[in-house]
């Protein structure tokens, strides 16, 4: 099997999120794309973070009916600080035969050098590339650009923090996030405050 891990707080997970997903899957003919809501992400703040149990709940309803979509809750389950090294390691260690890749966003590309040992990620994966709306604050190392692969997705300029900007001024986040996850966001009233 050909796996993409597709990483992220997905706090909401939104449209853009889900035609990434399929587009990669599609492309680089994966059979599946693992979505692995993270617990305690390294990079951002905690502070806009919805619990983790309501993230990963969100991300099972995005994703649900979709035979090439499942989720991996192994950094949810994991405590502390959701690493993808440790990720990329215990997933080889549990599923010897499959072979993974790890979708990934530009901006995301252009701090990886910052990530726990990337050269060791690298290794071990394949890194697929999306194109990510904003501009540059960092550029990629070349060592990481020149290896990876990049998505030809459309590029969507909805983000999750927007989505979250939006459900506190009590405006409509309908068509932006899968109506499940809207349904979702409303019956447990998140980001509201």
């Amino acid at each position: 099997m050909h796996v993409a891990l597709f990483g992220g707080s997905f706090n909401p997970p939104h449209v853009a999120h889900l035609i990434v997903a399929e587009v990669a899957r599609d492309q680089f003919s994966f059979d599946a794309v693992w979505w692995v809501p993270n617990a305690t992400p390294p990079h951002k703040e905690n502070s806009a973070l919805a619990p983790a149990a309501d993230r990963l709940a969100m991300t099972r309803a995005a994703i649900k009916g979709h035979d090439g979509f499942a989720v991996c809750d192994i950094e949810i389950e994991r405590p502390g600080v959701s690493y993808t090294i440790d990720t990329v390691q215990a997933l080889h260690e549990q599923h010897p035969d499959t072979t993974f890749s790890l979708l990934i966003g530009s901006d995301s590309l252009d701090t990886f050098h910052t990530w726990r040992e990337p050269a060791a990620i690298a290794e071990l994966v394949d890194l697929i590339v999306y194109k990510r709306p904003g501009g540059l604050d960092a550029v990629a190392q070349p060592a990481f650009a020149n290896q990876a692969h990049y998505v030809a997705a459309p590029m969507l300029e909805v983000s999750s923090t927007e989505i979250r900007q939006r459900c506190q001024s009590g405006r409509s986040i309908r068509y932006m996030v899968p109506e499940a996850v809207r349904q979702y966001v409303r019956a447990h009233g998140l980001y509201t405050a």
